[in-house]
């Protein structure tokens, strides 16, 4: 009986002690800076008086067969949006972009850059796998940048 015991003594401790053991499990990866949401009106012009709505619309149309924006929903044929203001280009760890991308000589979209890579993405950084005609208008433009200056930065 006591043998019977011990045996189980020692294989509980056994058990105990094996869980001790092995690699420490990796570190999460760090939470894309907070960065407060902007009003539209502090937004800079002509973005704080651009049609939100029709940003939205533009968004839904032309951007999220391809896109989300919103924290935490992963990728579609393109990456997610979400704090694409502050990670930079060619820059979201689970996306693979293209070597074009990668190389690009801008490492921060700013609305500045993204005007311009939104007009003719192709034209703009040859050898994107971004395959879009573009958005031509200025006032469609600038809707669909102040609709994602706002929302990539939402929790």
């Amino acid at each position: 009986m006591r043998s019977g015991f011990a045996i189980s003594a020692v294989l509980a401790g056994v058990l105990a002690l094996s869980g001790c053991g092995g690699e420490a499990p990796a570190p999460a990866q760090p939470a894309a800076p907070t960065v407060p949401v902007p009003t539209q009106a502090e937004l800079p012009p002509p973005y704080d008086t651009a049609d939100l709505a029709a940003g939205k619309g533009i968004f839904g149309r032309q951007c999220a067969s391809c896109h989300y924006v919103a924290s935490g929903k992963g990728n579609l044929v393109g990456p997610n949006l979400h704090g694409v203001f502050e990670r930079g280009t060619g820059n979201l760890a689970s996306y693979n972009y293209s070597p074009a991308l990668k190389n690009f000589e801008h490492k921060e979209w700013t609305p500045d850059l993204l005007e311009q890579w939104l007009l003719a993405p192709q034209g703009f950084v040859p050898g994107t796998s971004m395959f879009f005609n573009g958005i031509k208008k200025d006032e469609e433009r600038h809707a669909l940048i102040a609709y994602l200056l706002i929302e990539s930065r939402k929790p």
